[in-house]
């Protein structure tokens, strides 16, 4: 799937999960079905069920979960059990992009010490880290294992605790 038809199906679907009334819905899907076959060139089919997005393209599948203020979305199907996750989160969106899969998450936790305590977990577990960069406000952590890329981004949310986005998939892909 070519990365900018990706991101731009991305986004469309994302304006599709904020929520709407039955009646529009339908017509919103069909507009911008029509949008992102215009801009893409691709055949797309979208469906919205409650809280999540389904792209259907002949490059790929994207779905997309995206949870309530203050509700919880599951991982994506098939999310790698072996990438460190927080004990205490809350998972606010999900997407499963043709292999690729990216979760954004809350908790409570201070960066620093989510930050160590991936270290510890992801080296545990046998994957290698690839690139550590830490700043006054976040840090990102890059690690590989088996041709699989994991990258952490970690930011100090406003309210207090950590802002924490996984997305991992094959290396180069």
């Amino acid at each position: 799937m070519k990365t900018g038809s990706g991101f731009a199906l991305a986004l469309a679907a994302l304006a599709l999960a904020t929520g709407c009334q039955k009646a529009q819905e339908k017509a919103q899907e069909t507009a911008m079905e029509a949008a992102i076959e215009q801009a893409t060139g691709n055949k797309v089919d979208i469906e919205k069920d409650g809280n999540a997005v389904s792209i259907k393209t002949n490059e790929g599948d994207i779905k997309i979960a995206s949870a309530a203020e203050g509700g919880t979305v599951a991982l994506p199907d098939g999310f790698p059990g072996d990438l460190h996750l927080p004990a205490q989160r809350r998972i606010e969106s999900a997407m499963d992009m043709a292999g690729m899969q990216m979760v954004n998450m809350q908790t409570d936790m201070a960066v620093a010490a989510l930050s160590q305590e991936i270290e510890q977990a992801m080296q545990a577990r046998g994957w290698k880290r690839e690139m550590a960069m830490q700043a006054v406000v976040g840090s990102t952590l890059v690690y590989s294992k088996d041709a699989r890329q994991a990258v952490y981004q970690l930011a100090k949310s406003d309210g207090g605790g950590t802002q924490l986005a996984v997305r991992t998939g094959h290396e180069g892909g």
